[in-house]
């Protein structure tokens, strides 16, 4: 049996990013609805897998409108303490690591491969190619960042202030992982040698697992593949708008849209999810934003040319 999961961790005090505006209670619906979105698209398009939301709070502490809608479509709710690859709760992306706390509990466990992602994804197809390469590969996206821009220049920067040198590795995003638990589990304690280390030398990144998972994916990069076959990070906001035709051309599995967090995710939610229905292609690639840039926005844009401008 394979796994497709979604770890949630929340702590009151500890930051989990920079992508969602409301704090609290509101924070962890958004995130709650985004990970309905994502498990149910995930387990209509992959009836044969597992599929289970990973938390560190407990069933007992998510709203019944949303363990009704997960045992209706038979998502599992694991419970696994954020005990292992913590740091101080200042950091800006300090609960994303538990992602990798999840990782280290669940290659210990029964599946045969594992597959994790963040909350803000839509599944449209099925798992099987990405299974199949599990057999081989530890799957890991390549956000395709280069030394002209200024994200990866940063990551660089602190990889160098880290090991002592200048090393351009390859940035990967923190939104998918997928292998073998074999392969997982090889990979994870990489990835515990690399957050010891930093431990030990008091350091601290700006880019959460994202630093540990470049790192400890360059150690072992005869075993990784890039997953950009299977999954894209599409920015679709006003400001900025970053996407391909992958979404439909040479179809990718996994759309992951960090800026439809309070916007397309929760349409979906509101609009399909909530009430058990998945939504035909173009619905779906219209509420995020993906074949057409809604009026609203082309307002916005313009109005934020003009601004500039002056």
């Amino acid at each position: 049996m394979n796994l497709i999961c979604i770890p949630f961790a929340y702590e009151e005090n500890m930051n989990s990013g920079v992508n969602v505006s409301i704090k609290g209670k509101g924070k962890i619906e958004i995130y709650l609805k985004n990970a309905c979105v994502a498990l149910i698209s995930a387990k209509y398009y992959n009836p044969d897998s597992d599929v289970a939301l990973v938390t560190n709070f407990g069933r007992w502490n998510i709203p019944e409108e949303f363990l009704s809608i997960f045992d209706k479509w038979e998502i599992k709710v694991m419970e696994i303490p954020f005990d292992q690859f913590r740091f101080q709760g200042s950091y800006t992306w300090a609960l994303a690591f538990y992602k990798l706390c999840v990782l280290k509990k669940l290659s210990c466990m029964k599946y045969e491969s594992i597959c994790y992602m963040d909350t803000d994804v839509y599944i449209q197809g099925s798992f099987d190619a990405i299974w199949t390469e599990c057999r081989q590969n530890i799957m890991l996206y390549d956000i395709n960042h280069g030394l002209n821009t200024r994200d990866y220049v940063l990551l660089c920067d602190e990889i160098e202030s880290y090991c002592g040198q200048r090393k351009l590795i390859t940035h990967y995003g923190g939104e998918f992982f997928a292998a073998s638990a074999e392969n997982a589990k090889a990979f994870v304690d990489t990835c515990e040698q690399v957050y010891y280390e930093m431990l030990q030398k008091n350091f601290i990144t700006t880019k959460g697992d994202e630093f540990i998972l470049s790192l400890a994916a360059n150690e072992m990069r005869e075993s990784i593949k890039n997953a950009g076959a299977y999954i894209y990070r599409f920015w679709t906001g006003t400001g900025f708008r970053l996407i391909s035709t992958c979404y439909e051309y040479n179809r990718i599995t996994i759309l992951h849209l960090p800026a439809e967090k309070e916007r397309g995710m929760l349409k979906m939610y509101d609009k399909y999810i909530k009430i058990g229905k998945i939504p035909v292609d173009e619905k779906v690639w219209k509420t995020f934003r993906l074949n057409k840039i809604p009026f609203l926005d082309k307002i916005k844009k313009m109005l934020r040319n003009t601004i500039t401008k002056k």
